[in-house]
Order: C-alpha cells, then sequence, then structure tokens
C-alpha cells in the first residue's frame, strides 16, 4: 500500500519533470548527442505516465465506490488489461526508434504483413476484445459462482485473453474470453446464492423409482441438515434416453458457505455412485 503510494509519486515526478524539461538546451544537446539514451529516457516516461493514469483511474474507481483494498472489480481487471496493451504497443514503436526505424514508414511499407499478422492472430484479438467487453460489463464479476459451458466455479480473476475459475475442486481452471462469450453462462450468485444443484446420469437398469433415488439422497445428507433448507431439495429429470437417464439434485443452503457447498456436493456424488453400486443390472438379476 504505502510502496504504491511512493511508486506513484516518483511516476508523476518523472513525468513533470519530463514536461519542464523537454524544452531545456542543456535537454536538447543532450538529446541530439545522445539519440538512444533519449529514446530510452522517454520510453520509461511513456512507461510511468501509463502506470500512474492507470493507479489513478482504480484508486477513483475504488474511492467512487467505496471499495475495500481487498475488494476487485471487473473494472479494474478492464483498466489494467488496457494498460497492459498500450505498453506493449508503446514498446514496439519504442523499440523500432532504437534501432532508427521510422514508424510512419515501417507500417505503411508492411500493410500487407500486418494484414496477415492480423488473420493469424485474429483469436487473439477476438479473446482481448470479449475480455474488455467482460471487464466493463455487469454479466459477472469477480467472486461470482457460475456455470460456463462444462464448467462451474467462482471467478477470481479476469485476464487479457482468458478468465480464471476456481472450480469446486479447487482446481484453477482458465477459459479463452471467445469461448465464454459464444457458451450459456448461468450465474448462481446473481439470481440465488444459496441454490446449489449436482448434475448426474443413471442406467435406466439402475433405477428402481425416482422417489426411491430422491428419499436415498436426502437421507444421505442428514448430518448436515442445519446446513440445508428442508423444503429445498428437488430431483428433476433433465433428459430421457434409451438407456440413461439425465438428472439434477437441487437443494438450497440457509447460508452459503463454500466448503460446506463442497462437502455437501461430494456426499451426494458418493451417494449416488453408491446406490448405482447396490442395484444390479438388469442381466445380472436375471
Amino acid at each position: 500500500t504505502m510502496a504504491k503510494y511512493i511508486i506513484f509519486t516518483i511516476e508523476v515526478l518523472l513525468l513533470i519533470s519530463f514536461i519542464v524539461l523537454r524544452e531545456h538546451p542543456l535537454v536538447s544537446e543532450y538529446s541530439e548527442g545522445n539519440p538512444l539514451a533519449f529514446v530510452f529516457i522517454k520510453y520509461l516516461v511513456f512507461a510511468a505516465t501509463v502506470d500512474a493514469i492507470r493507479r489513478a483511474i482504480r484508486f477513483w474507481y475504488a474511492k467512487h465506490y467505496q471499495l475495500k483494498r481487498t475488494d476487485k472489480a471487473n473494472f479494474q481487471y478492464g483498466i489494467n488489461n488496457i494498460a497492459t496493451v498500450v505498453l506493449i504497443l508503446g514498446s514496439i514503436v519504442y523499440l523500432f526508434q532504437l534501432f532508427g526505424v521510422d514508424v510512419k514508414t515501417l507500417l505503411t511499407s508492411m500493410s500487407i504483413v500486418a494484414a496477415a499478422i492480423a488473420i493469424i492472430t485474429k483469436e487473439y484479438i477476438a479473446d482481448f476484445l470479449v475480455g474488455l467487453y467482460f471487464s466493463f460489463s455487469k454479466n459477472f464479476e469477480i467472486n461470482d459462482y457460475v456455470k460456463m459451458g462444462e464448467f462451474r466455479g467462482k471467478i477470481i480473476e479476469l485476464q487479457i485473453f482468458k478468465v480464471r475459475l476456481l472450480n469446486d475442486d479447487d482446481d484453477s481452471v482458465l477459459i479463452p474470453n471467445s469461448k465464454i462469450y459464444n457458451t450459456e453462462i448461468t450465474n448462481y450468485t446473481r439470481y440465488d446464492l444459496g441454490l446449489m444443484s449436482v448434475d448426474f446420469e443413471l442406467g435406466v437398469t439402475n433405477i428402481s423409482t425416482i422417489e426411491q433415488l430422491e428419499s436415498d439422497l436426502i437421507s444421505s445428507l442428514e448430518d448436515m441438515m442445519e446446513f440445508i433448507q428442508p423444503s429445498s431439495f428437488n430431483l428433476r429429470i433433465v433428459e430421457m434416453r434409451k438407456d440413461a437417464v439425465e438428472m439434477k439434485f437441487q437443494y438450497k443452503l440457509k447460508q452459503f458457505d463454500r466448503e460446506m457447498q463442497r462437502q455437501i456436493r461430494k456426499q451426494t456424488v458418493r451417494q449416488v455412485f453408491n446406490y448405482i453400486a447396490a442395484k444390479p443390472l438388469a442381466k445380472d438379476a436375471e
């Protein structure tokens, strides 16, 4: 925290010094005699300016919305990502200047090459643009519990090209932004934070009755009933196929607790497995 303020102060002082002294005769004389060193100094000032603006915007946003130091918001990740891209592009421009290459001339003469590069990197460009959209939208935010396609978990980071989830097994999952944009998203936090569900599939021969299966699943959670609303249990059929049934077992926590949610889910999955193991297949029954 204190270090951040010190860095920000140094960056602002560096910018002010450059603006004030850039027209000074000594600076002009130095730049003519040491062009490479002067380009490097300009790059440092450019990088400091971008970072100072980034820090100032983040600070304003946190103050405006009264965010704590530990809080993270999509907007702040978006500003970080934009600053990173600007720094990368600026680094390329100043690198060309260090070698004495005129950037405008280079871009004009390399229009065909630039088009080819754009085609090759179109997926990265799409991920970046979608990432910016996510950063400034309210579809989901940091710490929301979501389902994105086949993945389910808590959003912990919005990167330039990917979104990082922490799933129910505490595995870190990185999903490309463009893939998320083109898939269905269920935000459990926005609708009902305590509503949980376990999806599973059973063979038709492993099921005696739906009512009995639901009763067995509820009984398996008897030692956790103090955390679950008793009337919230619901076992429903999602899809029926010739030899299998896809089901969803739902329940609602009295108060959302990630660790408790994981324990209940683990207990339910084990009960489903035990239920399958205890039921003989049709050919075995014969």
